[in-house]
């Protein structure tokens, strides 16, 4: 299995959710933002660059023979990303991604191997797509549910009316034990009753609530 096909069905499924996505060649270059010569780093030998939605990605294979190949390869993801990271706006920084695509697999300690390099946090997150051609969709579907392009609340209907839905007493009455004003504890149940899937715009107004006297 080649990490193409990651690419490509990433790129599906973020365009599925309606984000934008765009190919990011600087992420997978030699050279720093700004400099006029490349690295000297050892890098991986194939890479992809990716942007999906406000998430930057880099896109790579990945052997999971022993752990030192293993740490061979991560030491070149690293050194990729930190190329990467200069070509990324600051606040998008602590979203960065390395996807793997797992190509060899001939260790009977591969599980191990593989934990271990999702473990390893350094520079940022990765996770590793494990492709069983056999069920090579539903392989895939696992992998997608450990990313941040899971969203399973899309698979389910709206519940109204639900009996949390008459709890807002015992809410405001928490919010008050918590610190807030009493009027700053009903803005916050009216933000969040009006609340339609963007953080973005929600945290500044509760926070801006909390100055409520």
């Amino acid at each position: 299995m080649t990490p193409e096909i990651l690419r490509d069905r990433l790129k599906n499924t973020a365009a599925d959710l309606g984000w934008a996505v765009s190919d990011e060649p600087a992420f997978v270059s030699k050279r720093f933002r700004a400099r006029s010569e490349d690295s000297t780093a050892d890098f991986p030998t194939k890479a992809f660059g990716l942007r999906l939605g406000r998430y930057p990605v880099i896109v790579a294979p990945i052997a999971l023979g022993d752990v030192p190949e293993m740490q061979d390869d991560l030491r070149r993801l690293h050194s990729q990303m930190v190329i990467a990271r200069s070509h990324m706006p600051p606040a998008q920084v602590i979203n960065a991604h390395i996807f793997l695509c797992a190509i060899s697999m001939p260790s009977k300690d591969w599980k191990r191997v593989r934990d271990l390099a999702e473990r390893d946090e350094a520079v940022c997150r990765k996770l590793i797509w494990m492709p069983d051609e056999a069920r090579l969709d539903q392989s895939y579907l696992d992998f997608v549910g450990g990313t941040f392009l899971a969203q399973p609340w899309r698979q389910n209907d709206s519940v109204l009316d639900a009996p949390l839905d008459y709890d807002n007493d015992l809410v405001e009455r928490v919010l008050r034990e918590q610190g807030l004003s009493a009027a700053a504890a009903a803005e916050w149940i009216s933000l969040a009753t009006q609340y339609e899937n963007n953080p973005i715009d929600l945290v500044p107004q509760l926070v801006t609530a909390m100055d409520l006297p």
